[in-house]
């Protein structure tokens, strides 16, 4: 019995030794995994031997355990600095490159896809933060809105009110009359006197056929018909049968009435046939020719209604009407031309003066609209953000429609619902915040990687093998290619 007792107690004894050699062990062990090597310049290097930063070759020094820093760094705060989001680290300090303070922040639980997506996921920011971004917020609604087309047109003559005169003689002008560009005319008033040796000797043929074959034979009436031909008024011709005498000079008369706009004639030069000595346009009607981008042509039929601004008219509004559009587009400035027509009776608008022309093409009645300012357009899709309350928001893709004249309101087709709230102000800033913390979750994400494959491997000395790095941002280090989880470039290797 006794010797039972001995052989219990004697296993009993070995039991405890060798347990307590084992904890001794595991504490030792656990001792050594509690260190590890890390470069202060680049804290994603990790390593469990001394050694030299495979970067920048500054000696490692020693840091806390791993498993603590991945426990840490997903506890929910890390230190980073303002000016590079890239330095992330997990006790206060300054920053490595410009030596500002690290600023505390809060880690996001969620993924890349979380941060900025557009699946009814959020981003949360401190209402502090909010409220000094100035964040200002509108409900979506239903509104009448009106899609006018502004465009910019000139005055100009209208080409049927525009005239010439000329003659169809030559001559010597021997006193003028209309000598003064401006000048108002009308139809009849004198525009100069010419002495003319040719006009005089068909005034003598007409004399000569009337005197000898009477005034309705064949020769009298060709020498009548010529004189006529000429714009010799029928007042003349009468005078010349009445005193029976060819005249010397001969008065020329205006054939249209308004204004004088240009004059190529002087009294005293000697002037020929064909040649342009007065252009005379009329400003009781004005046509306004204004240009369509390529775009917008498609919109715009004669007939349509148009109004009008004029800069010399403040305020006022004058209303006209497309009266013709061209056919053809000017391949310099990719513009198709308008043509509208206005009555200028009182002649307040001069050619060559601008005016405001706006074209409504279409009108929406009780569409879903949001503030033309909430949206963020990066080209390829449109974004709103949705505030939920207490620093939550939510980006949302939405497919637009038209907007109003003044850009005030654009229509949202798909992507909104009444009464959402949407933020009109500040929403810039807080997609650079999502953008921050995008990055910022990626790069954690890198380190947790980096160090889950370290620890697996149990190979974290990058001195000598390959590794990857972003060039842009060199503290971004990983043992497989990829892209960089802050720019997104190509990852590079490096010996």
């Amino acid at each position: 019995m006794r010797k039972v007792n001995l052989i219990i107690f004697i296993m009993l004894l070995t039991l405890i030794l060798i347990t307590g050699c084992t904890s001794k062990k595991t504490a030792e062990h656990s001792q050594v995994e509690s260190e590890y090597y890390t470069c202060p310049m680049h804290p994603t290097i990790v390593q469990d031997e001394e050694g030299d930063c495979p970067i920048c070759g500054m000696d490692l020094v020693v840091g806390k355990s791993k498993n603590a820093e991945v426990q840490e760094t997903n506890l929910g705060q890390y230190y980073t600095c303002g000016m590079h989001p890239e330095i992330v680290l997990e006790e206060a300090g300054n920053c490595p490159v410009c030596h500002m303070d690290l600023v505390l922040r809060e880690t996001s639980s969620q993924s890349r896809g979380d941060v900025y997506n557009t699946d009814n996921k959020s981003i949360t920011i401190d209402p502090a933060i909010v409220q000094n971004m100035g964040v200002r917020v509108k409900h979506v609604s239903f509104k009448d809105i009106s899609h006018n087309i502004r465009t910019i047109g000139k005055v100009e003559i209208a080409d049927d009110k525009n005239y010439v005169v000329n003659l169809r003689f030559s001559g010597w002008v021997e006193q003028m009359f209309a000598d003064k560009v401006g000048q108002k005319i009308v139809k009849g008033t004198k525009l100069f006197e010419i002495y003319s040796p040719e006009l005089i000797t068909a005034q003598e043929e007409y004399l000569l056929g009337v005197n000898t074959y009477g005034k309705d034979s064949k020769i009298t009436k060709s020498s009548a018909k010529r004189l006529r031909l000429w714009n010799i008024p029928k007042t003349h011709l009468d005078k010349i049968l009445s005193e029976n005498n060819a005249q010397q000079n001969v008065i020329i008369t205006s054939p249209f009435s308004g204004h004088i706009l240009h004059k190529n004639i002087k009294e005293g030069s000697k002037i020929k046939a064909g040649t342009d000595l007065y252009h005379i346009g009329n400003l009781d009607k004005i046509w306004i020719i204004a240009d369509l981008y390529e775009f917008d042509a498609s919109s715009v039929k004669a007939g349509q209604n148009v109004t009008l601004e004029f800069t010399n008219l403040p305020g006022e509004i004058k209303n006209g009407i497309i009266s013709f559009v061209y056919p053809t587009l000017n391949p310099k400035t990719r513009t198709q031309k308008i043509r509208i027509e206005l009555n200028n009776s009182d002649l307040i608008m001069k050619p060559g003066m601008f005016a405001t022309v706006r074209i409504e093409v279409d009108k929406l009645q009780k569409v879903l609209i949001v503030p033309t300012e909430a949206i963020i357009n990066s080209g390829e899709r449109k974004i709103v953000f949705l505030s939920r309350g207490n620093g939550k928001f939510e980006p949302r893709e939405i497919i637009t429609g038209l907007s109003d004249d003044k850009e005030y309101y654009t229509e949202v087709i798909s992507g909104l619902e009444e009464n959402e709230i949407v933020v009109v102000s500040g929403q810039f800033l807080i997609d650079s915040e999502s953008q921050l913390q995008e990055a910022v979750q990626k790069l954690l994400d890198a380190k947790f990687r980096s160090s889950s494959d370290s620890e697996s491997t149990d190979n974290h000395n990058h001195s000598g093998s390959t590794y990857f790095t972003c060039p842009m941002h060199p503290t971004i280090v990983q043992d497989e290619a990829g892209d960089c989880p802050i720019c997104g470039m190509d990852l590079v290797e490096e010996e």
